[in-house]
């Protein structure tokens, strides 16, 4: 198989404390490939300059997914502040000297959900506050109109892939622009 180990380790009285996996695999090169299908550049997420500078605040309490997924947005060319709480994601908001254009989330955080940080930040709304977008690795079936009910404009789906995340924030940043978010919308 993958030629991996795992280890648990347990604490004084004898119960599982922490586990360790460690995978084996080989990297091979891609010679020749692409990670996009065939077009002109200007459909390559990272080469198109409508997210340059835009300002996102990133709430994961995952550390793992929220590196990757700062890591992702920067390559995009945005500004990306991480949180790791759905109360930090409201202090960020709140303190903030410049103003985000897009909250991304994960909707399943401990504490305080992404669906009850974006029923507090609409109620502080004003036309100045960013798009709401949700993470998730949900295949719940009801779960954009759950979204819709919390102000929610958007979703991006878990694993989080550099062209769905590009064509998501596209889609939402070109609706914003033609005004068709009545009570959230916000230029840049």
């Amino acid at each position: 198989m993958m030629q991996g180990n795992i280890w648990i380790s347990s604490n004084p009285q004898g119960l599982a404390q922490g586990m360790t996996l460690v995978l084996k695999f080989q990297i091979r090169p891609s010679f020749g490939r692409s990670v996009y299908g065939i077009g002109n550049s200007s459909e390559q997420p990272n080469s198109n300059s409508i997210f340059r500078g835009l300002r996102v605040v990133l709430a994961a309490d995952d550390n793992v997914n929220r590196t990757v997924t700062k890591k992702l947005l920067e390559r995009l060319g945005c500004q990306v502040s991480a949180v790791s709480s759905g109360f930090e994601c409201l202090t960020a908001l709140t303190h903030s000297e410049a103003a985000f254009q897009i909250i991304l989330m994960d909707l399943q955080m401990p504490e305080m959900d992404g669906f009850e940080v974006a029923k507090r930040i609409l109620k502080f709304q004003s036309r100045s506050w960013p798009l709401i977008i949700a993470l998730t690795a949900s295949a719940d079936e009801h779960l954009w109109e759950k979204c819709l009910q919390a102000g929610i404009n958007g979703i991006i789906r878990k694993p989080v892939l550099l062209q769905g995340m590009a064509d998501e924030l596209r889609r939402l940043l070109k609706r914003a622009n033609d005004g068709l978010y009545d009570d959230n919308t916000f230029f840049f």
